[in-house]
């Protein structure tokens, strides 16, 4: 039987005081993604989407519902066990790199592990293995400063993966590069989801980095209204994607 990684259970976001303008971000969301998978979340801006992205990575708190990460439900925490869950438990790639300048390539990638207070030889071993995964070990040395676009996306995916997270989660993390170095990105991710068994959700509003998925879950106005499997190909999912959003933008007219 698949084991999920993520589980989420009628789950709500509204800002705002009661009796007072509110906005309801999320609108009963439930979801389950297995372990292995590779999700992605799509919709316009506004739809909802960064505040699912926000509330599964515990960065926000959701008004009502559950999630589970990994057999735990993260809505009862409080915010030192959340911070601690965060650093062990989950990985993230940002749009902008977030890499530290005044850090070395190896450093920004073994920052979870120091976070973590990890030294010594398992630190080296872990960032040694990302890195060679990544095809990032001859840059180990350089700072982030003289490193290509692609590279620092690369130390992004491997200080995401170096503490063996359960799940990694990608916030448009195509956004900032050109198309070459979006594409390399894309194929890594997929590269660590099939070989090496890594979870991920990936939040994007763009089609071609979306067909990399296996699945993709459509937000509108707070709420999941559909999902759709690749079943064929990734350009035959590719049309099918923008297909959808095809639809989905006639209905706004």
């Amino acid at each position: 039987m698949e084991q999920s990684v993520v589980d989420v259970r009628h789950v709500e976001k509204i800002y705002g005081k009661k009796n007072e303008n509110q906005f309801r971000a999320l609108q009963d969301i439930s979801f389950s993604i297995q372990a292995g998978e590779f999700t992605g979340i799509m919709g316009a801006s506004g739809s909802g989407k960064t505040t699912l992205l926000n509330v599964i990575s515990t960065l926000d708190k959701v008004t009502s519902g559950d999630i589970d990460i990994a057999g735990t439900n993260i809505t009862t925490m409080n915010q030192d066990a959340l911070a601690a869950f965060r650093a062990q438990k989950l990985g993230f790639i940002f749009q902008d790199f977030n890499l530290l300048e005044s850090m070395t390539v190896y450093e920004n990638i073994a920052l979870p592990l120091f976070l973590q207070n990890k030294t010594g030889k398992k630190v080296e071993e872990s960032v040694e293995k990302v890195a060679e995964i990544l095809d990032i070990k001859n840059i180990l040395g350089k700072y982030p400063a003289i490193i290509s676009g692609g590279q620092k996306q690369r130390t992004a995916a491997a200080r995401a993966l170096v503490h063996n997270p359960s799940m990694i989660l990608a916030d448009e993390p195509t956004g900032a590069l050109d198309s070459n170095n979006a594409a390399s990105l894309l194929e890594t991710l997929k590269q660590l989801n099939e070989e090496h068994n890594v979870s991920i959700m990936m939040v994007t509003h763009d089609a071609f980095s979306a067909s990399y998925c296996q699945r993709i879950l459509f937000l509108e106005d707070g709420r999941l209204y559909k999902e759709i499997q690749r079943t064929g190909t990734r350009e035959e999912f590719f049309k099918e994607i923008l297909d959808e959003l095809a639809e989905a933008g006639k209905k706004k007219l």
